[in-house]
């Protein structure tokens, strides 16, 4: 069980973390020196896709970002403070996908599996009337985002992959030595004397959530700010639950995947975002690169696996570069 649990936050999608009913009402402290403050529309609906409520999250206008959020088994609200700065350019459409967060979890567990979420992804492309999509994954959405791409390589506009998980079961063991050799023996400590109490047995929020900071921490250059991160994540037992059983179902998805394998296939521009002190091993996001012909690498220093929250400012400027090449700061 432990290996499952710290994986889940290799793959946090941000993964991924914003209050969905006000995000357009908060200042982004983070981003406010990039550009003016200016209002964000939002809009949300639920929409039924293969036979599940999806909830879908709109903020912006203008050309439309689709952002796959982490995990496997969390749900869009990190993501959101750091894409406001985007949405003043384009419109950033997020979703929990089958079993996360306000979207509702299937009947048939057997439909947690990648090849369902691609079609859900899929019926969502749709349901937003978009010829080709402007994908964005974060970690786990990464690996996501290039099995989509690679099913459906012509339905595809851009294609943006940040702080992508690892790519192979190899590259996963990798990982996971590198998030144990950064965790501190006191956290370590805290972290499975979180696991064994009776608060999170219950799925208390206070205790589950303090176990995620405490395993996802190591994810951050500064991980002292993981508080801080995680500021717009709320759990209660159903989130909570379906968080665990998700990641469970779909773990075999996850230390079995390659997804290296097959990447020629895609044709469409795309942009890598790696934090140079990310524990996902270079080797895993540079083989991604090169069997993707069309895509640019950039290495974002001074990151982890959040670049959009550790290096806003440069996070941003990358993607708005990548989008519109004649955007200047």
């Amino acid at each position: 069980m432990k290996k499952v649990f710290f994986s889940l936050f290799l793959f946090s999608s941000l993964i991924l973390l914003t209050n969905c009913g006000n995000s357009d009402n908060q200042e982004d402290t983070s981003n406010k020196d990039l550009k003016e403050e200016v209002k964000i529309s939002t809009s949300e609906e639920t929409v039924e896709i293969n036979g599940v409520k999806h909830f879908i999250k709109k903020m912006g206008e203008g050309e439309i970002l689709l952002v796959l959020h982490g995990g496997p088994g969390l749900f869009h609200d990190y993501l959101v403070p750091h894409f406001q700065n985007l949405a003043k350019d384009y419109q950033i459409v997020f979703y929990d996908q089958r079993g996360c967060g306000k979207t509702e979890f299937p009947q048939d567990t057997l439909s947690i599996n990648i090849e369902t979420y691609v079609e859900d992804l899929e019926a969502i492309r749709i349901h937003l009337k978009l010829d080709k999509l402007n994908l964005v994954g974060h970690s786990w959405g990464s690996l996501l985002a290039v099995t989509y791409a690679k099913k459906y390589p012509n339905n595809l506009n851009r294609l943006i992959l940040v702080s992508p998980a690892p790519g192979n079961s190899d590259y996963f063991d990798q990982t996971f030595t590198n998030m144990q050799q950064k965790r501190s023996d006191a956290d370590t400590k805290e972290l499975v004397q979180t696991m064994m109490s009776a608060a999170f047995e219950k799925r208390e929020e206070s205790a589950f959530k303090k176990a995620i900071m405490l395993g996802d921490k190591v994810n951050l250059v500064e991980q002292n700010s993981i508080t801080e991160l995680y500021k717009p994540m709320n759990f209660n037992e159903n989130s909570a639950n379906n968080l665990m059983l998700v990641n469970s179902l779909l773990e075999r998805t996850y230390f079995n995947l390659n997804v290296i394998e097959g990447l020629e296939v895609i044709k469409c521009p795309t942009l890598i975002v790696f934090g140079d002190l990310d524990n996902v091993p270079f080797a895993s996001t540079q083989a991604i690169h090169e069997n993707i012909k069309n895509s640019n690498l950039e290495i974002i220093k001074k990151s982890c696996h959040y670049p959009f929250f550790e290096t806003p400012k440069e996070f941003n400027t990358v993607i708005e570069n990548f989008l519109d090449p004649e955007y200047e700061q």
